[in-house]
């Protein structure tokens, strides 16, 4: 019975020393720009940014499809440049109303060491007509962040 509780002790300890020290911000969006056009192409771009002081990171994203055709990374992750960002829609009706995913994988020493002290986190964006400035001309719409304005994406999920 005693030798149960000091391994049970000792697992439980292992198990705390191992949780990562990141401290699951939400993920900040700014500058984000989308453009449809009908018979072309849907863009998108904006800033991420992990303000979890551990990271503390940045990174521009941009996306290319072409208009109507489902073409946009879905499921997977479209890697955001060289860095350690990347996004998806995680659902999406128009060019001003979806869901971005995000994803940061960074290192986080209170892990473990490498190549075990890796930490990827997940993070949702609602985006809305409400939180963009939109316009319209002929067959191109296009929408721009509200002013000094930040979309939260709240982390949902993070593995180590």
């Amino acid at each position: 019975m005693h030798a149960s509780i000091l391994t049970l002790t000792g697992v439980l300890a292992a198990l705390g020393a191992a949780a990562p020290a990141a401290t699951s911000q939400a993920f900040e969006i700014t500058d984000l720009k989308t453009c449809e056009v009908d018979a072309g192409n849907t863009t998108i771009e904006f800033t991420v940014h992990d303000p979890d002081p551990l990271t503390d990171a940045y990174a521009k994203c941009t996306g290319v499809w072409k208009t109507g055709s489902g073409g946009y990374p879905s499921g997977s992750y479209e890697r955001c440049g060289n860095s350690t960002f990347a996004w998806n829609m995680a659902a999406h009706k128009s060019f001003f109303d979806f869901t971005l995913g995000i994803e940061h994988t960074f290192e986080d020493p209170a892990v473990g060491d490498y190549p075990y002290n890796m930490v990827t986190n997940f993070g949702k964006a609602n985006v809305s007509n409400a939180l963009m400035t939109c316009s319209s001309s002929g067959s191109e719409g296009s929408c721009v962040q509200k002013v000094n304005s930040t979309i939260k994406a709240p982390i949902w999920a993070t593995a180590a």
